[in-house]
């Protein structure tokens, strides 16, 4: 019995160390494809207008959204992405955990993960 114990001591928070680190790795993932979408938009102006600008919310340029994606708004559900309105594409993990990064349409860029 205490062998157990000790076991379920230790592997319990890898386990939730792992789930955390594959969260991480999706929303790497999804932002990423947010990163290249925003490019491609912007070489298109480019091609069209000669004027290279970037898209008011990146996930308006995604040929397929991520699962969870709710439009714009709070995340507050588990697994639900949006984009806040006020700059930010927000992501609610499992665990309840929300995360945010900063979308400037100025340039396309994106900041870094910001934990709220």
């Amino acid at each position: 019995m205490v062998v157990l114990g000790i076991l379920a001591a230790i592997a319990v928070p890898k386990m939730g160390n792992t789930i955390s680190s594959s969260e991480e790795a999706a929303e790497n993932t999804i932002l990423a494809s947010l990163r290249s979408a925003v490019e491609v938009y912007a070489m298109d102006q480019v091609v069209q207008n000669s004027n290279k600008s970037y898209p008011y919310n990146p996930f308006d340029e995604l040929d397929k959204l991520p699962d969870g994606y709710t439009g714009i708004g709070t995340p507050n559900q588990d697994g639900e992405w949006v984009f806040t309105g006020d700059n930010y594409v927000a992501h609610q993990r499992n665990d309840n955990s929300r995360h945010k990064w900063y979308y400037d349409s100025s340039n396309g860029e994106f900041g870094d993960r910001i934990a709220y």
